[in-house]
């Protein structure tokens, strides 16, 4: 049996188009990820407590950021200290500089600054002169100007062990 126009029109119309913009604040990832936030902020809170205070199971909070928590060695789920996305690195004028990196591209360019650094100092200021001026890396300006870079390397060859500061995140307590 044929069916009229406006009746296939109706039907076009009734049908409701979902959309996915974001999700509604209540969901379970976020309730998730809330569990972690917690138990960062107050150490005293175990991991079943904030499960229970999120009001969601806590297999699915380990299987969405399972490797932001950690079991300790009396077998309980503890919330590990620090994101996977900051890294400190330490750059040698001197004295130490603590630069804290968000991301990997912030790491590459302090690797490339810290590989100019090392030609530089067997005389090839070439690499120096290849960098970006005035580049911040966690709000630490990377040196870049040939004075800049000799006093740097006379600072490092005066010192006992020149290159105990470019290995120092390398370094575990044993």
């Amino acid at each position: 049996m044929p069916v009229s126009k406006t009746a296939a029109s109706k039907r076009r119309k009734s049908k409701k188009k979902s959309s996915r913009k974001n999700p509604p604040s209540n969901s379970t990832y976020n309730r998730a990820s809330k569990v972690h936030q917690d138990m960062l902020r107050n150490s005293s809170l175990s991991f079943a407590q904030a499960v229970r205070k999120r009001k969601i199971d806590g297999r699915t909070v380990l299987r969405h950021f399972g490797s932001e928590f950690e079991k300790n060695s009396s077998g309980r789920i503890k919330a590990r200290p620090k994101g996977r996305e900051r890294h400190i690195l330490y750059i040698p004028p001197g004295q130490q500089i603590l630069v804290p990196t968000k991301n990997a591209s912030e790491r590459r360019a302090v690797g490339r600054w810290m590989a100019a650094l090392n030609a530089a100092g067997r005389g090839d200021f070439s690499k120096i002169e290849k960098l970006p001026r005035n580049k911040l890396v966690g709000s630490v300006r990377l040196p870049t100007n040939r004075n800049e870079v000799q006093r740097i390397l006379k600072a490092l060859a005066e010192k006992e062990s020149p290159f105990e500061g470019l290995y120092r995140t390398l370094a575990r307590p044993s």
